[in-house]
C-alpha cells in the first residue's frame, strides 16, 4: 500500500529535490545531444575525425566517428532464405541472454571459456557436497551494491495507484 506523505519534511525535500534533478539531468542530457549533434555535423562538413580546438584557453580533443547500423527483418529473410538463413547468422548477445536457460546445458562443454562462478551455483554446488564451503576461502570478495530508483507514480486506466 501507498504511504500518502513522507514521515518527515526533510525527506519530502529530498525526495522532491531528487525529482527537480532528475528534471533537470533529463533536461542537459537533451541538450547535450543537440551540441553533440551539431559538433557531428561540423565534424563531417571538415571531413575529419579528430579536431583539436582551443575553447577559453583550454586545448580539447574533439573525435568523431559515425558507423551504419543495419536492421534487418528477421522474419521476412528466415522466410525467403529458408534452410539457407542459418548461413548469415552471428551470436547475438541479447538474443542469448534472453534464451539462456535454453541453451545452458547445451553451452557446458564451452564454460570453461565463457563461464564465470555465480553465488547461487556456487551456494548449490556447496550444498550438494560437489564442492567444499573452505575452498573458497580468500578466492572471492563481497561488496555491496545498491540500487535506489524514484520516479512519479503513474494512475492505471482504473484511476488507482500501482501496487
Amino acid at each position: 500500500m501507498a504511504e500518502a506523505t513522507p514521515r518527515s519534511p526533510e525527506l519530502e525535500k529530498t525526495l522532491a529535490r531528487y525529482l527537480e534533478i532528475q528534471q533537470e539531468e533529463r533536461r542537459l542530457a537533451e541538450e547535450k545531444n543537440r551540441l553533440r549533434d551539431v559538433l557531428a555535423a561540423h565534424m563531417a562538413r571538415m571531413g575529419r575525425n579528430l579536431w583539436f580546438p582551443v575553447v577559453a584557453g583550454q586545448e580539447l580533443k574533439v573525435r568523431y566517428n559515425s558507423t551504419t547500423q543495419v536492421l534487418y527483418d528477421e522474419e521476412l529473410l528466415r522466410q525467403r532464405l529458408g534452410e539457407r538463413y542459418v548461413r548469415i547468422l552471428a551470436p547475438d548477445p541479447k538474443k542469448l541472454r534472453e534464451h539462456l536457460a535454453e541453451i545452458e546445458p547445451h553451452l557446458e562443454p564451452l564454460l570453461p571459456l565463457i563461464g564465470s562462478p555465480t553465488p547461487d551455483k556456487v551456494r548449490a554446488a556447496v550444498e550438494a557436497g560437489v564442492v567444499a564451503k573452505e575452498e573458497f576461502r580468500g578466492a572471492f570478495e563481497k561488496s555491496l551494491r545498491r540500487f535506489l530508483a524514484v520516479s512519479r507514480a503513474r494512475r492505471d486506466e482504473y484511476g488507482d495507484m500501482p501496487a
